[in-house]
């Protein structure tokens, strides 16, 4: 996966690539399988340069729909999270600015770690997720979204029935090994929530959390919308 994964890599680091495409890779108990989606046409879709630069292997398989097809896929994926049985899992991430990215050279190491763990589940999925793009236009302090610099996420998810804690150790272990060989990568999205963080509030909001604070202190002092790493309110001095 290591040179698959190089190539992957290089494509979505490009800061030419067509802003219409977005793309993930994931890896699963099975192997790993790159997804992607074009907003464009057929012909727009070849003129963009990105088929050709898409990773080659021997069983490579592409699938084109229409934006109808599209929307159908994305909603089948979201049915799978619009169950009502609790399930116990378990998750960490990070951002990457391009600066921050994984260094080629860890690949093979990276990949051939996950490939010798003992995970205690069939169930888990490592993301690496493209970011970027029209989000970069956007000042980092217009909004409160605070990673509009970066152009990579990782995301892990392990499930249990129950949760083993080898389990949980493996997505731990895999993070620390991502931050041992990106140091300067820092920082995720909200929406990934992880209660080990213990700079959440950072880590969630960068350079924004300041101003986020004085907006908490002004419309809600008493923290009355709080969750345990929800921003805390700061008076104005």
């Amino acid at each position: 996966m290591a040179p698959i994964y190089t190539k992957w890599q290089d494509l979505i680091a490009d800061p030419k690539l067509d802003r219409r495409f977005g793309t993930m890779f994931i890896m699963h108990p099975l192997g790993a399988v790159i997804t992607g989606t074009f907003y464009g046409t057929q012909a727009e879709w070849e003129a963009s340069g990105i088929p050709q630069k898409l990773p080659q292997t021997s069983d490579r398989t592409l699938h084109i729909n229409d934006w109808l097809g599209a929307l159908a896929h994305d909603a089948e994926n979201e049915a799978l999270y619009l169950s009502n049985l609790a399930t116990p899992f378990y998750s960490k991430s990070l951002a990457f600015t391009k600066n921050t990215l994984i260094p080629t050279s860890k690949f093979k190491d990276i990949f051939r770690w996950v490939d010798r763990q003992d995970k205690g589940t069939l169930l888990w999925f490592i993301i690496f997720d493209a970011a970027g793009g029209a989000v970069d236009d956007v000042p980092m302090n217009g909004t409160a979204y605070g990673h509009r610099d970066k152009i990579l996420f990782y995301q892990s998810y392990v499930i249990g029935l129950p949760l083993l804690g080898k389990t949980k150790q493996f997505v731990t272990d895999f993070h620390n090994l991502i931050l041992g060989a990106s140091p300067g990568a820092s920082g995720t999205y909200a929406g990934y929530v992880d209660p080990a963080l213990k700079d959440g509030q950072q880590q969630y909001w960068g350079t924004n959390l300041p101003q986020l604070g004085l907006l908490k202190g002004k419309w809600d002092p008493n923290d009355l919308f709080h969750n345990p790493q929800a921003i805390q309110p700061v008076k104005a001095r």
